[in-house]
């Protein structure tokens, strides 16, 4: 197994909070990708908050974003087969 591929055992509180977000911004420097996370404000049209500031490095956004796909090719598969009957 090379150091990328290392399998890491991770611990998530069951406490551990939930939030939704309905707008996301990324932004991609030198060596690191930033997303943020918010939502749209309610009460005034057209504007946003953002609530969430996530910084990576290129090697891990690159891994979420393959992670990411792959999850949604799955469940995009599994509605597929649900939607036809089996």
């Amino acid at each position: 197994m090379s150091d990328q591929q290392v399998k890491i055992s991770a611990y998530v509180s069951p406490d551990l909070e939930y939030c939704y977000r309905d707008i996301a911004n990324i932004f991609v420097g030198s060596g690191e990708v930033t997303f943020e996370f918010g939502n749209h404000h309610k009460s005034s049209p057209g504007n946003a908050v953002i609530n969430n500031r996530i910084v990576m490095s290129l090697a891990n956004a690159y891994d979420l974003q393959q992670r990411l796909q792959q999850a949604l090719m799955e469940a995009q598969q599994a509605l597929l087969r649900e939607q036809q009957g089996g």
